[in-house]
């Protein structure tokens, strides 16, 4: 699977491919610094629901480059 991203209250979120699973991420726009959280089931639908789906061009506009103006996407094991 692609990573999916999101604008999602108002900040940036991720789906991306987990070991087993495809995981969400978020990074909590008060605590930026903190990295990425993983995101409940719940907030993953609410990533389709109240956010929005972005191009990776547009993600990037909008938030930055993960990696570079955002934190790395952790491992996931």
């Amino acid at each position: 699977m692609e990573t999916l991203y999101f604008s999602w209250e108002n900040g940036p979120a991720v789906i991306v491919d987990g070991v087993n699973d495809s995981v969400g991420l978020f990074l909590p726009v008060l605590e930026e610094e903190a990295g990425w959280v993983e995101a409940t089931e719940g907030q993953v639908k609410d990533f389709f629901i109240d956010g929005s789906r972005l191009s990776k061009s547009e993600f990037a506009k909008m938030f930055g480059t993960i990696g570079d103006n955002l934190p790395d996407l952790p491992e996931l094991t």
